[in-house]
Order: C-alpha cells, then structure tokens, then sequence
C-alpha cells in the first residue's frame, strides 16, 4: 500500500521516468543496449539526475502559495498549503532517498 498526500506520488513517478530514460540514452551511447545491467555507475548518473529532477520539482511545488484564511476566535490569520508527500516524507527529501539507492546500486554491481 502506498500513501501519498497531493502530488506526493509524482515524485516515484519521475524517478521511474527518469531511470527509463538514461538508461536508456546510456546504452544507445555505449552502443550497447545491457550496458546499463553490468556496469554499476549507469544506476548513480541515472539515478543522480531522477534525484535533482525530483527536488527542483518538490521545491516549486513547495513555494506555491496558500490559501489565507481568518480564525473567528483569536483573528489570527493563517496559511493553508496543500502538502505533497509520500509515506508522510515531503515530495523534496525523495531525492535524497533515490541519490542514496543509486549508490546503493552502483556499488552493488
């Protein structure tokens, strides 16, 4: 089961993307299309750029503005911004997670 709020799932959504298609660019490059299946560092380039994909969206969705609204009892004005995230983790602190799976798997080959 996944859990998401707002666009919260957009952020697999782009590494998913974004994985395919470097993948993709780097075994047409190599002239190869398993390149990408024996050599580790093709995880950590791909998985590098879905990472900065992810928080440069993940900031613009951030710095959307809110709703302003009035509290009747206190008169206190207030922000109210949609939220997107997944597994309660906000959209932009995905890419460091993705970043680190690509380490992961760089090193796992």
């Amino acid at each position: 089961m996944i859990v998401w709020r707002g666009w919260g799932l957009g952020a697999l959504g782009i590494a998913a993307v974004v994985n395919i298609l470097m993948q993709w660019l780097i075994g047409v490059a190599m002239g190869d299309d398993n390149y990408g299946k024996t050599h580790g560092w093709t995880w950590l380039v791909s998985m590098g750029v879905a990472a900065v994909c992810v928080w440069v969206v993940g900031v613009k969705l951030e710095s959307q503005p809110g709703q302003v609204v009035i509290d009747k009892e206190t008169g206190q004005e207030l922000e109210l911004k949609p939220r997107h995230d997944m597994f309660w983790i906000p959209f932009k602190y995905w890419a460091i997670a993705f970043f680190g799976l690509g380490i992961a798997f760089a090193y796992s080959k």
